[in-house]
């Protein structure tokens, strides 16, 4: 037999309310759980006060909902059995991106189940999320928002769904200013150039990153048929993830205006194919289409040709913004070619703007 009890606040009508937990096993064998809302309580000792003399009660009476209304709630499941409702009801049935599906899927499985898999929705509370933030102060900021992202995510639906009456706050660890990386105007031209002594493809791959600012999936992605050599004109409508295609990232399809080395290259490229629908960035065999893998191999070719650290692909993308912003373009010309959702993500790259303090502090001089 056991008592517990629950302070729960709803800050959406800010009302607190008490909740009583009462397991009871009488003479008989029958085993009672009731969960119950508080009436009137105004305390902890009110509270524990009902929830005893309802628990002798039920210990002389059982339960009878004739005699006396009781609002008994449906089991409430725990994390790891509510996630894999919510990854089917919820990721799946919104056809998120197989890419959003598998982070999300991924933290469940890395962090959450591990740490909340057996607890009971409504017992995690503001406690057990500050421990997970402790727990994995070693994570980058971003990726310990993006495990509690998943969860308030959870626990929204658990709302939503009925399932669970109230979550409780999640707060998310305030970001800092972020910092990326990116090549300055000589490097990356050693780079570019580094390329095309390696191979026409490697020079591809760069130009696509850092004359185009495609993303790695663009770049996968990206068809002759979606090259307009004649206007200088990229259609980036696909994203390639593992195998799986969709649009690219927001789900809105975008031009780029090609560079004239870029479009030459695409041209000749173009000029030699008889199949339109070929992926630009084909294995070298003509067989098969590049993965993300493949992108990263030939970025790397072309870094280890110049002489620079292996970082990846993405630095090409920040270095097309950043040469965007050094060369005064507006923000609203670098969100429409890098295809930003937001016009806070190109803000870090503005800094960058030629003249820009200078300019200010001329308003003021005499």
């Amino acid at each position: 037999m056991s008592v517990k009890i629950r302070e729960r606040v709803y800050p959406e009508t800010n009302t607190v309310t008490w909740q009583a937990d009462i397991h009871v096993k009488l003479i008989d064998g029958r085993k009672i759980r009731e969960r119950s809302k508080i009436p009137g309580a105004t305390s902890r000792a009110a509270a524990l006060k009902w929830a005893r003399e309802r628990e002798r009660w039920l210990i002389l009476h059982g339960h009878e909902k004739e005699e006396e209304e009781v609002e008994a709630a449906p089991k409430m499941p725990t994390l790891a059995e509510f996630s894999e409702r919510f990854v089917v009801e919820y990721l799946l049935a919104n056809r998120l991106k197989p890419s959003t599906i598998h982070n999300r899927k991924k933290y469940i499985r890395i962090y959450l189940i591990p740490n909340l898999g057996d607890r009971l929705l409504d017992q995690i509370d503001e406690v057990d999320v500050q421990r997970l933030k402790a727990k994995y102060a070693h994570l980058k900021i971003s990726s310990v928002n993006a495990i509690l992202e998943v969860l308030g995510a959870m626990l929204r639906m658990a709302v939503e769904w009925g399932v669970l009456p109230a979550m409780p706050k999640i707060r998310k660890l305030k970001r800092q200013d972020q910092r990326f990386a990116f090549y300055d105007e000589v490097t990356y031209q050693r780079l570019v150039k580094a390329a095309g002594e390696v191979d026409e493809r490697c020079l591809l791959a760069v130009l696509l990153g850092g004359d185009a600012g495609l993303r790695g999936g663009e770049i996968a992605g990206l068809r002759l048929v979606h090259c307009d050599v004649e206007r200088g004109v990229l259609h980036i409508v696909e994203n390639d993830w593992c195998g799986h295609v969709g649009l690219p990232k927001g789900n809105r399809p975008r031009q780029v205006v090609m560079t004239s080395r870029l479009r030459e290259l695409l041209r000749e490229l173009k000029r030699r194919s008889d199949d339109v629908e070929a992926r630009v960035l084909a294995r070298s065999r003509g067989e098969g289409t590049p993965t993300s893998r493949v992108i990263v191999g030939l970025v790397t070719k072309a870094q280890k040709a110049a002489g620079l650290p292996l970082t990846g692909t993405h630095i090409l993308r920040h270095t097309f913004c950043s040469r965007l912003a050094a060369r005064g373009a507006t923000p609203k010309a670098i969100q429409e070619l890098a295809g930003h959702a937001s016009s806070s993500t190109t803000d870090r790259y503005m800094h960058l703007a030629p003249g820009a303090l200078r300019t200010a502090i001329a308003l003021i001089e005499g």
